[in-house]
């Protein structure tokens, strides 16, 4: 066989979209390093800005996403359809070094234990409750348990893929926990990552939200993109082993908020 008559076939095995959650985009490929943990193979870019794997012979993978600017981002992968291959959409949170983009609205607070020490690892789950935040609105009766896929109706500001987002009545004080991973062309219709956990009515709003986490010296960054009022009450919950902390804090739209400190 001559040279020109050889084929070279390669699979993609996983494909990979980074999206920087405080601005919406994909930040460049020098602000990070991606990689699976079990080869030293590098992925290449795509056209439309993802990251593809390709040629990995495994069942499962560790994605790898290590950053100066934004939280180490670790997942297990489990490569069970070989003719489809995975398609994640990562939400990178920005740790205490990222710079905040121009009028970004955020809140900073650091993270301690009893004796005072910054406590690290500790999950911090925030969503904004205000009707000017509201992202949309569910647009069918008694959505959510069946499936990923949900319609919506616009609201002030609009969810992106990598976009946390929690449902909630203006009633009541249930809350479930959504994430987007794709549109499909129509920003009425949301791929979700997961199914709600209960059915919700026509109308439920859904609120701009993120889930992030303290870092090694108990920082932690809490971002929130998109128009937001002048002064908006975030509900936050934090979560440390067996401890628990929950407030209202209040955001300023256009600012990022450096709070005082807090002790578990």
């Amino acid at each position: 066989m001559t040279r020109a008559e050889r084929t070279f076939i390669t699979r993609c095995t996983l494909a990979v979209k980074p999206i920087d959650i405080w601005t919406g985009i994909t930040p460049s490929g020098s602000s990070f390093r991606m990689s699976l943990a079990e080869t030293d193979r590098k992925p290449i870019r795509t056209s439309d800005g993802s990251y593809a794997f390709l040629d990995y012979s495994g069942k499962t993978c560790t994605l790898v996403i290590t950053s100066p600017t934004y939280l180490e981002y670790r997942r297990e992968i489990v490569l069970d359809n070989v003719s489809q291959p995975p398609v994640l959409t990562v939400s990178l949170l920005p740790n205490i070094v990222y710079k905040a983009p121009s009028a970004a609205t955020g809140l900073i607070v650091k993270v301690c234990n009893e004796s005072g020490n910054p406590l690290s690892g500790a999950q911090v789950s925030a969503y904004v409750d205000d009707e000017v935040a509201v992202r949309g609105r569910l647009a069918e009766e008694k959505t959510g348990g069946e499936g990923n896929r949900i319609r919506i109706s616009p609201g002030n500001g609009k969810l992106l893929p990598g976009d946390a987002f929690v449902v909630r009545e203006r009633e009541g004080e249930a809350t479930d926990w959504g994430k987007v991973t794709d549109l499909q062309g129509d920003p009425s219709i949301l791929l979700l990552e997961q199914p709600f956990t209960r059915k919700w009515n026509r109308g439920t709003r859904l609120l701009p939200a993120v889930r992030t986490t303290s870092d090694k010296n108990g920082m932690v960054v809490i971002p929130l993109r998109g128009h937001l009022p002048a002064i908006c009450p975030v509900h936050v919950e934090i979560v440390a082993g067996d401890r628990k902390f929950k407030a209202v804090w209040t955001a300023e739209g256009g600012r990022v908020v450096h709070l005082p400190s807090i002790s578990l």
